[in-house]
């Protein structure tokens, strides 16, 4: 669908797709999102305009229209409309729209945040958690993340641990925030026996020697393993030091980064107290239940769109998520669970009305606005 839309563009926009990029960023860091997510800036160029943003969960055929007709910049889209590998960018390419040349065409950029949301704090699942005003918040399941560092353990004298400690820092080992030089020491016995082409620093070779060490501990950056290792050489007195690197593991914002949300409640409340309480700010209007809705819970489980069951077993916390399947609802009701089925669309919706007004905030002359077309695939039946 042509678009008639003129694509000359001032060379020096006052916000481009590269400065929405960094809002969001910082909102949602992109970095936190599923390993299998696709966020992002999905299309179009940093240095393109961002003066008007159209938010919306999905980029359908009417909402690409909708983008076209108002003549926007830039599409804020919380599901990612590229998401399995595309090989062309045609009408016929498997993508939510058949429209996506026409918004490339037209220098529509196309940003996704989806589960760098979910998992942030006021993202979400937090919005869920609002509505019933919870008195403390936990992630579901607390995000741990692959970040590249190392711990070093060597093993030294108890007389050189000084020593050592300072030349591994001035190589980058031992930072831990704005602290430097951060080690843990613990003292024990070493031992070991060397063969006749050795020279041991204490002791004889080709005989068991056993000696006071210390064992210390530093965090050692990817990029400074190299620098760090070389350092130890040099400084260790030993002809053959003993020392190993073990990958580490970061738990985001100090453990309130994950999926899904658990708000524990000022006092138990029954099932029909919550339910009316959450439509006052989402449709249950195709919503469905699995489990006894008329007794206490103590808690509330909020896990937005398609979270999986995994996670769900805590019979005493009320689940509000957005979809499962048929198997799912038997085996939730086998663990004594009570969950609320929203809809997936149902369970995301809020996020729209976050996004447009955090970006606003950030984002000071831009327009930004929630794409009217952008509806819930399912509606209810009525005769």
């Amino acid at each position: 669908m042509p678009s008639g839309r003129k694509v000359a563009r001032s060379k020096s926009p006052k916000t481009c797709v590269a400065d929405l990029y960094t809002a969001l960023d910082r909102l949602a860091p992109f970095a936190r999102a599923e390993d299998w997510d696709n966020v992002g800036l999905l299309a179009g160029r940093p240095e393109w305009p961002a003066r008007r943003v159209l938010v919306a969960l999905d980029l359908t055929d009417a909402v690409a229209r909708e983008a076209l007709q108002k003549e926007i910049d830039t599409l804020v889209v919380y599901h990612p409309p590229i998401f399995k590998g595309i090989h062309a960018v045609t009408p016929s390419a498997e993508a939510p729209t058949e429209l996506l040349p026409d918004l490339l065409a037209a220098r529509i950029a196309i940003l996704s945040t989806h589960t760098a949301f979910d998992v942030a704090v006021g993202g979400t699942n937090d919005l869920l958690l609002d509505l019933f005003d919870p008195v403390s918040r936990r992630p579901l399941e607390t995000a741990v993340q692959e970040d590249g560092d190392y711990k070093l353990v060597v093993f030294v004298p108890p007389t050189e641990v000084n020593e050592l400690r300072r030349a591994l820092s001035v190589v980058g080992a031992g930072e831990i925030g704005h602290y430097t030089e951060c080690g843990f020491e613990l003292a024990g016995r070493g031992s070991f026996r060397g063969d006749e082409t050795t020279r041991p620093t204490v002791g004889r070779k080709q005989v068991l020697e056993t000696v006071d060490e210390v064992r210390l501990e530093m965090v050692v950056p990817r990029k400074c393993v190299g620098e760090v290792i070389r350092a130890l050489y040099a400084a260790h007195s030993y002809e053959e030091p003993a020392f190993d690197l073990y990958p580490l593991q970061h738990v985001a914002g100090r453990g309130r980064i994950g999926m899904g949300r658990v708000g524990e409640l000022k006092k138990p409340q029954r099932g029909p107290a919550l339910l009316r309480t959450m439509s006052k700010g989402v449709d249950l209007s195709i919503a469905t239940s699995v489990g006894d809705l008329k007794r206490s819970f103590q808690s509330v489980t909020a896990g937005a769109g398609a979270l999986g069951i995994r996670r769900f077993r805590d019979p005493n916390s009320l689940v509000v998520t957005g979809e499962f399947k048929h198997h799912d609802a038997l085996e939730l009701l086998r663990r004594g669970v009570t969950a609320i089925c929203l809809g997936h669309y149902a369970s995301e919706r809020l996020v729209l009305d976050a996004l447009r007004g955090r970006l606003a905030r950030a984002l000071r002359g831009v327009n930004i606005t929630i794409a009217r077309s952008d509806r819930s695939p399912f509606q209810p039946i009525r005769l």
